[in-house]
């Protein structure tokens, strides 16, 4: 019997979290992104939303954070938005690869989800000036170096006007979005508490990812995240048109 995918509410926490965001040319992007999503974009590039957090009791709701699971997760993601058959649109970010440092993670992720779960080491030291980062997988392989003491800026070339212009368009809508057929999707509701939601943008001095070589990828910004629950909803088919 084959088991429904993101067929549980789930429950936890994010402790510690960055997002990083990329912008790369649309003819890049979009062989990446499958039908009937499109791509978010802005003055002709997409958008590439890479997060590393460390996540604390994650459970079926309405469990205890007791019980729950605790893991290093890293994932790549695609702005995309898709029309409704309703008429309105549905805006998100489409998983294309997840890193997890827990075995029972990937295996349970990948039963469960669609978010293409795999195992990695990930090691993330923060000494409150600067935050380092390394992921060890042998076939998408990353680290990254945060300075919290310069100020960030916009990369050459940037789309936007203002770091704060780009950090509102770039603020991603709370669905996971995965395609069914050619004219349905799943959506994950993403629940949290927007009056609780405290980020920040801070400096990237270094950053590489494996995943990104030869995508011609430029770092737009990054976002540091307070602490915050979350509740990951059970997917929900979702009619939409089909692209033209």
């Amino acid at each position: 019997m084959k088991i429904p995918r993101n067929a549980f509410t789930v429950a936890g926490s994010i402790c510690q979290c960055w997002l990083f965001v990329y912008r790369l040319p649309v003819a890049i992007a979009q062989p990446l992104l499958p039908a009937p999503l499109r791509l978010v974009t802005q003055g002709g590039f997409a958008f590439m939303n890479i997060v590393v957090c460390r996540l604390s009791g994650m459970r079926p709701a309405p469990m205890p954070a007791s019980i729950g699971l605790g893991y290093w997760h890293v994932a790549y993601r695609l702005h995309a938005w898709a029309m409704r058959s309703v008429g309105q649109e549905i805006e998100g970010l489409h998983f294309l690869r997840s890193d997890c440092d827990r075995w029972v993670m990937q295996r349970a992720g990948n039963l469960l989800t669609d978010f293409n779960f795999h195992r990695s080491r990930i090691r993330v030291v923060d000494d409150g000036a600067s935050v380092t980062g390394f992921v060890d997988s042998p076939d998408a392989p990353a680290h990254f170096h945060i300075d919290r003491r310069q100020p960030p800026a916009l990369s050459e070339g940037s789309p936007f006007s203002s770091l704060e212009e780009a950090a509102a368009f770039l603020k991603y809508k709370p669905y996971g979005l995965s395609v069914e057929g050619t004219e349905s999707l799943q959506a994950v509701r993403v629940r949290r508490n927007e009056a609780e939601w405290t980020s920040r943008v801070v400096s990237v001095p270094e950053a590489e990812w494996q995943f990104l070589a030869g995508r011609e990828a430029v770092l737009e910004l990054c976002y540091e995240v307070e602490p915050i629950d979350y509740i990951w909803e059970r997917g929900r088919s979702v009619r939409v048109v089909a692209c033209a």
